[in-house]
């Protein structure tokens, strides 16, 4: 027996050196990074170190005068620390878009980052969406440590195709998703209530959909048909790594069904305020764009995002 929990803790060894590798890789490889990285290195272990220490939830500074409220095993928020913008792409075109005036959807908010950059620094109304109690928690505390009560409305539910209840995961951090097997599957689980994006919407117009359910992103869409019938929707930025190849619909269906409500994939270089037309998903997260013109227009007059000792 002792030879085996040797083993064991060895195994754990080197799952935890690999996992830190993958993560200095990451930080000193991000774009906002490159002209930085001895800091960038110097902030991964102070702050690294700092969160595993303290015992509470701690404040680091975000951007344009936000906040981040993280705590261990927040390993997405950390990420976010470390590189001053992890989606930089994403949530660059974010900012440079959405003005004081527009509703921002954001389904599988997690612990509200986007929500934050998006009513914190643009100004804009946020419609939040978080499935699991826990990380809607910390959802809240970042609303509500950065005093956007007012402009951030939270639910603590999902978003599918149908009014249901569905089995979710809910020990898996920033990764939590749908469960459509829980006999096959080892992990926590728990029942949440879903309810479809055109019930929801009743009433209001949102201008910009941020879309990241683990996989669940077809049933999503399935369940917004009116809503993409909106004209003042001109932008849905959703992860396409492939995830959603596990459930009924896959990546396909989806790119498929975007483009015939006339959602056209975008590159988004936010240094010359540029969009490029692309003919297939990113591998990570793609921009999908309506009204070309219009959108290319607003990232050109948007305001100039300060990170740390850039302004982009």
């Amino acid at each position: 027996m002792p030879a085996l929990k040797s083993k064991l803790n060895a195994n754990d060894r080197l799952i935890i050196t690999a996992m830190k590798i993958k993560t200095i890789k990451t930080v000193l490889g991000h774009p906002l990074n490159q002209k930085r990285k001895v800091q960038a290195l110097l902030t991964l272990f102070k702050r690294g170190l700092m969160i595993r220490l303290h015992r509470h939830p701690m404040v680091y500074p975000f951007v344009s005068g936000t906040s981040l409220v993280v705590e261990k095993g927040m390993s997405s928020a950390e990420l976010q620390i470390y590189t001053g913008l992890y989606d930089h792409i994403e949530m660059l075109f974010l900012m440079h878009y959405l003005r004081s005036e527009d509703t921002f959807v954001d389904i599988g908010a997690n612990i509200g980052v986007y929500s934050v950059l998006a009513s914190g620094v643009s100004g804009a109304q946020s419609l939040a969406f978080e499935p699991i109690p826990s990380t809607f928690d910390r959802l809240r505390r970042n609303i509500v440590y950065n005093n956007l009560t007012e402009k951030a409305k939270l639910f603590n539910m999902g978003v599918g195709d149908k009014e249901e209840t569905l089995t979710f995961s809910n020990s898996l951090d920033a990764i939590n998703h749908v469960i459509t097997d829980s006999k096959n599957f080892s992990g926590s689980v728990m029942k949440v209530p879903v309810n479809s994006l055109d019930n929801l919407m009743k009433g209001l117009t949102p201008n910009f959909l941020k879309i990241d359910v683990e996989g669940f992103e077809a049933n999503v869409i399935n369940g917004a048909t009116e809503t993409l019938q909106n004209k003042v929707l001109n932008v849905i930025v959703m992860e396409t790594n492939g995830l959603s190849d596990q459930y009924q619909f896959g990546q396909d269906y989806i790119h498929n069904k975007l483009l015939s409500a006339g959602f056209v994939p975008h590159d988004y270089d936010p240094y010359h305020r540029t969009i490029t037309a692309i003919s297939k998903p990113n591998p990570d997260n793609t921009i999908y764009i309506r009204n070309i013109e219009f959108v290319s227009q607003r990232l050109k007059s948007g305001a100039k995002i300060k990170i740390g000792d850039l302004t982009i």
